[in-house]
């Protein structure tokens, strides 16, 4: 049975999600203390605040609070509302309310609308951030990298069996066989992704950073249809949100020397959201640790290196990482290197060699027109 974690009435499936609970609770209590939210223009404040996402809440805990704020202006509206009355009830003639006053009342109507519309907008996206819990506990995901004991056990019987396959398929390599393909139908998917799989089989792994609210499915589709997860969840629904996808030029199961996953920076934090994050060089070190499981291998990679680039056009004679797949020589691997160097963060050596397997996570960055911010990870 999953583990339960709690804090207060609210109860969280996963790690991640009691993390990002308490971090909630931690901003409430700070505003609470700081100002009062039972004033009708401080809660218009903070409503707008978090309404432009310049407070972000990621959990029940942070729902709730903004329905509180909600109530304190709709209350403040009927307030409105039965002053005005009063005050008509007193006057020898009711037109002389004016216009302003009616304005007043439908601008309070009109902004609780608004903030209406914002909170179930804010539900929507809890359903489907529920969903995405529903699937993190189905595949055995209460802590991101943590593995539990049926997992390892059920590795014997099926993930080995792919391990075996994938350690001799470098030694045919080596041995100048790299003619011979692995043909993935010879495969077993883990057991852990079994479910999923059957659910939509353009899953391709699961990826998640421990400490941090990645922790996601991966999807790859065909090269005509490579970016269709852009705006796609698992469950192929339109959403902003999208969904992590592999690059449709890379092959996992005979594994590329970079594997490249893309997903939206999501200002509500999710997704890539929280990549921006690791442009800390102290937040960088201490969740170096990435896990990246295909549908027929588990993976750990260690993040070498936080780069800044930007989509360049066709006919410029640039350096593009995300053109990166595969060095089919030394010199091609140092080439690529060489360019990386260039677009660190930090200023640090990057620590990979020709021989390793890489691990890219992309997204959106706004610091120029069309930036990116990419992380390189190295497989342990």
């Amino acid at each position: 049975m999953s583990k339960k974690y709690r804090i207060g009435d609210y109860e969280f499936n996963t790690y991640e999600e009691y993390l990002a609970g308490q971090e909630d609770a931690r901003k409430i209590d700070f505003i609470t203390k700081e100002v009062d939210i039972t004033d009708a223009d401080v809660a218009v404040r903070l409503y707008t605040l978090i309404r432009n996402k310049e407070i972000v809440f990621r959990t029940q805990v942070g729902l709730s609070f903004s329905w509180y704020l909600t109530d304190v202006l709709a209350q403040n509206s009927q307030n409105l509302l039965k002053e005005k009355r009063e005050r008509e009830e007193q006057a020898d003639k009711g037109k002389k309310l004016g216009a302003a006053g009616l304005c007043c009342i439908l601008a309070a109507v009109l902004c609780l609308g608004y903030y209406g519309m914002d909170l179930w907008q804010e539900h929507l996206e809890s359903r489907e951030y529920e969903r995405l819990q529903d699937m993190q506990n189905l595949t055995g995901h209460l802590i991101p990298g943590v593995e539990d004991a049926e997992e390892e056990a059920a590795v014997s019987d099926s993930g080995q069996d792919t391990e075996k396959k994938s350690s001799s398929k470098k030694k045919k390599t080596e041995e100048k066989a790299a003619d011979e393909k692995i043909n993935p139908a010879d495969l077993t998917v883990l057991k852990k992704y079994k479910d999923l799989y059957k659910q939509n089989k353009d899953l391709a792994g699961w990826l998640s950073i421990e400490g941090t609210v990645i922790n996601y499915p991966v999807m790859q589709t065909g090269k005509k249809n490579s970016d269709f997860y852009l705006h796609h969840d698992f469950a192929k629904k339109e959403s902003d949100h999208g969904t992590l996808f592999l690059d449709a030029r890379n092959d996992y199961v005979n594994r590329d020397t970079n594997l490249i996953i893309y997903g939206h920076n999501m200002r509500d934090g999710t997704m890539f959201g929280g990549l921006k994050s690791f442009m800390d060089k102290d937040y960088m070190e201490k969740h170096q640790e990435i896990v990246f499981d295909t549908i027929y291998e588990k993976a750990r990679y260690r993040v070498v290196a936080v780069c800044l680039s930007k989509v360049n056009y066709q006919d410029d004679q640039v350096f593009r990482y995300y053109n990166f797949l595969n060095a089919a020589s030394k010199e091609e691997f140092r080439a690529f290197l060489a360019n990386i160097q260039q677009l660190t963060v930090f200023d640090q050596t990057i620590d990979i060699s020709y021989g390793d397997e890489l691990l890219t996570l992309s997204t959106c960055n706004s610091y120029v027109q069309d930036g990116r911010l990419f992380l390189i990870a190295k497989k342990e």
